[in-house]
């Protein structure tokens, strides 16, 4: 199982500053939608040329043109783009016709997609490299939230999967268990007092 860190930061300074703390531990670097809103693609550009070994994920969350957001992200540097799960169709096969283009990936996110195994199983047929069982900050504030519901989708949906919204080193044992392919931390990484050890011990607790 892969880790990766979604950076939910605002400046490409922070980025950057995050990124070569944590880049050794890490398999996947995600630039999180406030960044790219906030700064721009050229953070995507900036990431990929200090970690060019790193697979950086432009977390864009397309809902639509979804061959020209993903292209113009592939041109930025990134290897992964994201495409919302509750686009239509043709939006995310449009995004994919730009990842193969560039030879890079889709990932469709089920954020706010009510039956999330439905929505992995069409995804995975029109092309996503994988999906993101993903709950949000919001969505994870809530009284109630917890991990389990993300595990199950991903365990029955039977298709390559991550899993993003309340991984920490409590939690990333049962992602592993339940088959994802990749464990998104974000908090718990760039949240720490010290988000070097953080990652490290995150890789670590990975089997």
């Amino acid at each position: 199982m892969k880790l990766q860190v979604a950076m939910d930061l605002l400046t490409i300074e922070d980025a950057l500053e995050l990124a070569g703390k944590v880049a050794e531990h890490v398999d996947i670097i995600e630039l999180g939608t406030p960044l790219i809103k906030a700064a721009g693609l050229g953070a995507v550009t900036a990431v990929k040329e200090a970690h060019p070994d790193k697979i950086v994920f432009a977390d864009m969350k397309t809902m639509d043109a979804g061959e020209l957001e993903a292209d113009i992200a592939f041109k930025a540097g990134a290897d992964l783009v994201s495409v919302l799960g509750s686009a239509d169709d043709s939006t995310i096969a449009g995004a994919v016709k730009a990842a193969k283009a560039h030879n890079k990936g889709i990932v469709v996110d089920l954020i706010g997609v009510p039956n999330k195994v439905a929505r992995a199983k069409e995804a995975r047929a029109l092309g996503a490299k994988f999906v993101e069982m993903h709950a949000g900050l919001d969505e994870q504030a809530q009284p109630g939230f917890d991990l389990n519901g993300l595990l199950r989708s991903g365990e029955e949906a039977q298709v390559p999967f991550s899993v993003a919204g309340g991984v920490n080193i409590s939690t990333i044992a049962a992602v592993q268990q339940a088959g994802a392919e990749v464990a998104v931390a974000g908090g718990a990484i760039y949240g720490a007092a010290d988000p070097a050890v953080a990652a490290k011990e995150l890789k670590a607790a990975i089997s």
